[in-house]
């Protein structure tokens, strides 16, 4: 073990042994001692890689500290890692000084440094500092231009994704295909996300040529991106047909389709094809199924249809869900149901700021302002914050009521107070208040 020529590999069963059966940090310090050799480099990368594929990535970063301190100089298999808890931490602070040490030992052009540096940095929000590491690397490869388009994916930079997807082809096309510069499959699934957030037909439809001339298009990952990039071009029938030529399909590739017919006003169509994925069975059905299937109820006011996925949740137990429970309290709203969405609401025992927001609303849609400020109010008792959301139905309830200086008290606590910038909804409250009120003269925000 004493040997640095070649990875040990006593020091990783070993550890992974105690961490699977020890949970104290006593118990860990102590078995560390005895089974990792402390002088040897390879013993602490395995300890930090399987601290970082674990998720305990705080611990992690403390090795690699722990490490540095004992003077050992570490390699190109360290870093990875290392910089990997960074970006699950989005601690970018610790990131920087990791990414200073890759520098001062010269491994900062190591395309497997480089590329961890890149994903870091973008999941921290500094697409500068992202672009930095990418723009030095001497060759790159096909990983590495997919973490910089991954990462401009992931800051909604969409445009910027696709120019870069542009000169990785010409690199491409100048290294030749036996290069390590290529498109693959992974690649494809981020430049169709790109497009997603660019929501442009025209590229969407020239991407969707290139991976069929590529042959990704039996790629499952590929459709699913293809299937959403359509959706959010608006092409609801040119999605549904990608999703019907598909080879594979998994959870994901229903739910998106089912929640895609939902959300453009096809309520009809989404509870059709969830009742085909259950009769199918090649999928199954789960959370986020359940929502889409009773967002469409929401949408077309199917109250025997939602009140029968309602039963179905009950059975499988998932109505402490928050996604799925916000979901039937928002469909028995729309449904004109005020009364069975609070009793939905008061079984909940997990609610977050949309549960709360949902039966707020559905109150306040529904004339009842008292009882839709009444919950309000316990809302900001129990130390949730309102969103943007909340407060127009809020202000709905008080121009409904009448409440014109309460109304007017929390508009001006959006943006003192919570730090909301109020938008066009808001203002379209409070001049509907003001209106109700007979008073058209403006109040200037104190």
């Amino acid at each position: 073990m004493k040997s640095s020529q070649a990875p040990s590999l006593v020091g990783a069963p070993s550890f992974i042994f105690f961490r699977n059966h020890y949970s104290t940090d006593a118990n860990v310090a102590s078995l560390f001692s005895k089974y990792v050799d402390r002088t040897n480099v390879w013993s602490w990368n395995s300890v930090i890689a399987e601290l970082a594929r674990g998720g305990d990535s705080v611990e992690a970063l403390r090795a690699f500290a722990s490490m540095r301190k004992a003077s050992l100089r570490p390699n190109r298999s360290t870093f990875p890692c290392a910089i990997k808890s960074c970006s699950a931490l989005l601690d970018l602070f610790s990131g920087k000084q990791a990414h200073q040490q890759a520098l001062k030992f010269g491994y900062e052009p190591d395309l497997f440094v480089s590329s961890a540096l890149i994903d870091m940095y973008s999941k921290c929000g500094d697409l500068g500092g992202a672009r930095k590491v990418f723009d030095v690397i001497p060759q790159k490869n096909v990983v590495s231009w997919t973490s910089m388009i991954a990462g401009y994916v992931q800051n909604d930079e969409g445009r910027e994704a696709l120019s870069l997807f542009k000169s990785f082809l010409v690199e491409e096309r100048e290294c030749g295909r036996d290069a390590e510069v290529f498109v693959d499959s992974v690649a494809m699934t981020s430049v169709l996300s790109a497009c997603s957030h660019a929501s442009n037909e025209v590229t969407t439809k020239g991407v969707h040529g290139f991976v069929v001339k590529r042959g990704f298009y039996g790629v499952l990952g590929v459709g699913n991106a293809l299937m959403d990039a359509y959706a959010k071009c608006g092409k609801v029938a040119t999605s549904r047909k990608v999703f019907d030529e598909m080879t594979e399909r998994d959870d994901f590739s229903w739910n998106s389709m089912i929640a895609v017919y939902a959300q453009n006003g096809h309520a009809v169509e989404a509870l059709q094809l969830f009742t085909k994925m259950i009769k199918d069975g090649d999928s199954d059905y789960n959370a986020v199924t359940l929502s889409a299937a009773l967002l469409a109820c929401a949408c077309s006011g199917a109250l025997r249809a939602g009140k029968c996925i309602h039963d179905q949740v009950m059975k499988i137990d998932l109505e402490d869900n928050v996604i799925v429970g916000t979901s039937i309290i928002d469909m028995y709203c729309k449904c004109g149901r005020v009364e069975m969405a609070r009793r939905a609401f008061d079984r909940m025992r997990d609610k977050n700021v949309r549960t709360w927001t949902a039966i707020i609303a559905g109150y306040g849609m529904h004339g009842r302002a008292r009882e839709a400020l009444e919950l309000f109010y316990e809302m900001v008792r129990t130390g949730i914050r309102p969103n943007y959301v909340t407060f127009v139905s809020v202000l709905a309830a008080c121009s409904h009521a009448g409440l014109v200086d309460e109304g007017w008290r929390w508009f001006s606590s959006m943006h003192h107070e919570y730090k909301i910038e109020p938008g066009i909804e808001h203002y379209g409250c409070i001049v509907d208040l003001l209106g109700r009120a007979l008073d058209l003269s403006v109040k200037p925000m104190s």
